[in-house]
């Protein structure tokens, strides 16, 4: 399948600076817009699988209203890391 191919417009000010960025990397324009995209999409991605995670645990604690006492994550967490838990204010 052929690479499809979209559009997208930039004002003056966003274009000058992209290709000004292109010239002092030696990139094409379009390069660094598929690099921004591809990297959004992947920041994005682990954004909405993280609140897919959320929404579930939430949904499951809503169902069992099972949870963790503070304390019981405290004490846990305090066995993993000697400097957490410990009290310096």
């Amino acid at each position: 399948m052929a690479n499809p191919t979209i559009g997208l417009r930039l004002s003056d000010a966003t274009y000058r600076r992209l290709k000004a960025l292109g010239k002092a990397r030696d990139r094409s324009p379009h390069y660094l817009m598929k690099a921004a995209v591809e990297r959004y999409l992947e920041i994005e991605e682990a954004l909405e699988a993280e609140r897919r995670l959320v929404k579930d645990r939430w949904e499951r604690f809503e169902l069992t209203g099972e949870a963790l006492e503070h304390a019981d994550v405290k004490s846990w967490a305090s066995g993993l890391d000697p400097d957490v838990g410990s009290e310096s204010t």
